[in-house]
């Protein structure tokens, strides 16, 4: 249950921060997709079932705010998430290369099943940005691995950081 709430409010603050917040401040200049990012993290957290509901909430939700064609992100993001979950069940996803690895290939992926659903259904589909996905590719695994390693990590670093506090504090009453 603790699992559940956790990425339900990851995804609702990811969705919050990319439609709201994201456009306002940068518009199309920082094209990266927190939705994406938070869809494949939970796939290596907690395998491609987690992955693949994840990504069909998370991507119906987008369509339904972005208002463009219903399905289409929540299509690709269902099969980035799964795949993102089966790639980490089956190799060792923990070092920060791998996982680097995993969500560059994940938004490529993405963006390859994004715009061709959208060449199926729309005559001119919505062009080749390709360039937007390899920059868009480098941002989430950026993101990604640093989100990663601070959601393993964070909470050791936080314990040591306490301990040390404490310590020194009976130092300075020994004194």
């Amino acid at each position: 249950m603790t699992r559940l709430l956790s990425v339900g409010a990851a995804l609702l603050a990811a969705l919050m921060l990319q439609t709201v917040v994201g456009y306002q401040l940068f518009g199309r200049l920082i094209a990266m997709d927190l939705v994406l990012v938070v869809v494949v993290g939970t796939a290596i957290f907690f395998g491609p079932t987690a992955g693949l509901v994840a990504g069909t909430v998370a991507g119906l939700c987008q369509d339904a705010l972005s208002g463009g064609v219903l399905g289409v992100a929540g299509l690709a993001k269902t099969l980035a998430g799964f795949v993102a979950g089966v790639v980490a069940t089956q190799f060792i996803v923990s070092g920060i290369i791998p996982r680097g690895v995993v969500f560059f290939a994940m938004t490529w992926l993405h963006g390859v099943c994004f715009l061709g659903l959208y060449a199926m259904i729309e005559r001119h589909g919505i062009g080749r940005p390709w360039r937007q996905i390899l920059v868009q590719s480098l941002l989430n695994a950026l993101v990604g691995v640093v989100a990663t390693q601070a959601i393993e990590r964070g909470p050791e670093w936080w314990r040591r950081r306490q301990y040390t506090r404490r310590h020194e504090g009976r130092r300075r009453l020994a004194r």
